[in-house]
């Protein structure tokens, strides 16, 4: 994972909160922004601190817990709702995901589920951002020798991707001696 993720944790048994939070702080890619002890005051707890991650213990009120999941759902939509509990039955475990939990994870948590999970929360976030969020694409052409045609088809494909208003598009002739993209594109050569 790239980019840190901050994460609020949600649990009204301390020991549970207290191992979690010692799991998460082993973990160099998330940053503890907060916790919380009662599911009353979480749904403020995020929205004034706005964390990338929620974690919500189902286990003391799973009913009490899983209104708050459906409500942080609607009211933070850029936070990822991580539920856990000690349950392994499938309806729970339904109901937690149609409540928007991006994932369900067992209790006793082990350090590569949490990990794992985190890391799915991380790549959904790069992917939700598009291409608008520093996302880019380096496409090379090159020939065996000189005189195959590598200029023509670089060009031709750079100002077909320029074409798109949504892209921005950059061409380098790394041929720093002999390159003349330049002339291909009919500019004058700077330098």
């Amino acid at each position: 994972m790239p980019n840190v993720l901050r994460i609020a944790v949600v649990d009204p048994k301390d020991s549970a909160r207290e191992a979690l939070k010692s799991m998460l702080l082993g973990l160099d890619t998330v940053w503890l922004e907060a916790e919380c002890s009662r599911y009353e005051f979480f749904a403020d707890v995020v929205g004034q601190t706005n964390p990338d991650v929620g974690f919500v213990a189902l286990d003391t009120n799973p009913d009490k817990a899983l209104d708050l999941v459906a409500s942080l759902a609607k009211s933070s939509p850029n936070c990822a709702i991580l539920v856990t509990s000690s349950s392994t039955d499938g309806n729970h475990i339904l109901r937690a995901m149609r409540s928007g939990a991006k994932e369900f994870l067992t209790q006793p948590l082990k350090t590569e589920d949490l990990a794992a999970a985190l890391q799915r929360v991380s790549r959904q976030r790069a992917g939700s951002a598009g291409s608008d969020a520093g996302s880019c694409r380096i496409i090379a052409v090159t020939g065996a020798t000189g005189g195959v045609g590598s200029t023509s088809v670089a060009v031709n494909l750079g100002c077909a991707l320029a074409a798109n208003p949504t892209n921005s598009v950059v061409l380098l002739d790394l041929d720093l001696c002999l390159g003349d993209a330049d002339v291909f594109l009919d500019r004058a050569r700077f330098g």
